[in-house]
């Protein structure tokens, strides 16, 4: 369940740089100058206790280390000055959260042997030691980017996982950048508040999140203002300013701004819709995929799990893990690689087309950075039309994202052509079948400016094409919406 990354290699690795002579004696010494920059903003503190005065924190200081310890860690090597023959480490630090001491690398050096000798001699050195002994080995595990050490100290964590446990180590690898492990406990906290949502209830599969639960009674969180945080276990509290995290949830933003951000051109897609032959019934569930016309690079991808259900979107990595690694997906709400959903009601007249976050009732039990309200991206509603004598019509209304406002947009009726007894339209050989899922969205006030094209090329197949301002995932939608089945509209 862990972050899978490279494990360290120690064993005849060369790290030295040309023309650098170290004489190897046992008197050699390494000289390692350390210098902690230390923030002046206060996000994390301990409540009940004294904040750390920064005049007494000793912020520079130095020693001696073997020089063996240069050719086995190469954090060492990057930072080494081969002219003064001196290592200087820079390390941000902020207050509340531990700051290495001298003391601690002295001891990461013994744990460090420890483990090169034998792996057993490590584990009888941290077993039965207290959890600031084991959080301090890990901070210069981080620092010095010992993966092989930092992995055995989180899985010694992680034996009495709790909620303060698992925000002390969430908080040390963000402050010490150990990416892996800091968005694998970004991503179990989240997945903590969506059960304490109530989002999560009938699918616990992470065994440290079934850790976490069966301790719930002692430790727990507290959400003070939606900024500010406090987790508590007996008499330990911690209160931590969410702002901490803001860069993780930009990262996710950031991940997923090209399929929610506008593009200034015209784009060309398929829709490709897959049907199931797992039931007998019917051909549920549907998957559908976005693909590029020019590429077949598949962008986005759609799950419907019944003829009634909302359709869930995702973006494209969990089509490639389906695909690739050959791993069977759990289509799940706010799930790995959701970005929204639509929202229908039985009869198929009215759909709402929601982004990533969460209902308004329940993105309150989120904190900032955390989760957020979502956004009715796209309404339509479609008149009734049972009997089938015209085509299609609805109306629908957009939120443009350049703007923040909504914006109407008009259906581009097609005109009846008594000889052939048939209804027409346009659609420059984008439309190779005649279909009620042929259609274009056009601006009101100018009929000439299209927006969407949707046509029929194939049974399971239908060219979209989109322009600006519309977005990735709300011309997707249009095609979802059209293709779905509706009970009231033919």
């Amino acid at each position: 369940m862990f972050p899978l990354h490279k494990q360290s290699d120690h064993s005849e690795a060369v790290f030295f740089t040309q023309g650098c002579q170290i004489q190897k004696t046992q008197t050699d010494k390494l000289k390692l100058n350390v210098r902690c920059i230390i923030s002046q903003e206060i996000l994390v503190q301990k409540v009940g206790h004294q904040s750390e005065q920064l005049l007494d924190i000793k912020v520079e200081y130095s020693l001696y280390i073997d020089m063996k310890y240069l050719k086995e860690i190469k954090q060492l090597q990057d930072c080494y000055n081969a002219k003064d023959q001196t290592v200087e480490l820079i390390i941000l630090c902020t207050p509340g959260i531990k700051i290495p001491r001298s003391q601690d690398i002295i001891q990461f050096l013994e744990c460090f042997d420890a483990i090169n000798h034998n792996k057993k001699d490590f584990l009888q050195i941290v077993n039965g030691r207290h959890e600031k002994f084991l959080y301090r080995l890990l901070i210069i595990s981080f620092i010095l980017k010992d993966s092989r050490m930092g992995d055995l100290i989180v899985q010694k964590l992680c034996e009495n996982l709790n909620l303060f446990i698992l925000m002390k180590i969430l908080l040390i690898a963000t402050q010490y950048e150990n990416w892996p492990y800091t968005d694998y406990f970004y991503q179990l906290m989240i997945e903590y508040f969506q059960f304490d949502a109530g989002l999560q209830q009938n699918r616990i599969a992470n065994p440290h999140l079934q850790s976490i639960l069966l301790k719930i009674a002692t430790s727990n969180i507290q959400i003070l203002e939606p900024d500010v945080i406090q987790v508590n276990d007996g008499q330990k509290h911690l209160k931590i300013a969410t702002v901490f995290f803001k860069h993780l949830y930009k990262k996710f933003e950031n991940r997923i701004k090209k399929y929610f951000q506008p593009l200034q051109k015209y784009i060309f897609f398929k829709n490709q819709r897959i049907r199931s032959q797992a039931r007998i019934e019917d051909d549920y569930p549907h998957t559908y995929k976005l693909l590029d016309e020019a590429a077949g690079e598949c962008h986005l991808f759609a799950y419907q799990q019944g003829p009634h259900s909302e359709i869930l979107i995702f973006d494209k990595e969990v089509f490639f893990k389906c695909l690739i690694q050959q791993q069977r997906v759990q289509y799940q709400k706010y799930g790995e690689g959701y970005l929204g959903l639509i929202d229908r009601n039985f009869w198929g007249t009215q759909f709402m087309v929601y982004d990533f976050g969460y209902p308004k009732e329940i993105a309150a039990k989120f904190p900032k950075y955390f989760g957020q309200e979502r956004k009715l991206m796209v309404t339509i509603n479609y008149q009734t039309n049972i009997m089938a004598s015209a085509p299609r019509k609805f109306q629908a209304v957009m939120l443009n994202y350049i703007t923040q406002k909504n914006m109407e947009l008009s259906q581009l009726e097609p005109v009846y052509n008594q000889e052939k007894d048939c209804y027409q339209l346009n659609f420059f050989g984008r439309a190779k079948r005649a279909s009620a899922r042929n259609f274009e969205m056009v601006d009101p006030q100018d009929s000439n400016i299209i927006y969407l094209l949707h046509g029929k090329q194939d049974k399971n197949l239908f060219n979209l094409d989109y322009r600006y301002p519309m977005n990735m995932v709300q011309a997707f939608s249009f095609s979802l919406v059209s293709v779905s089945k509706k009970f009231l509209v033919q």
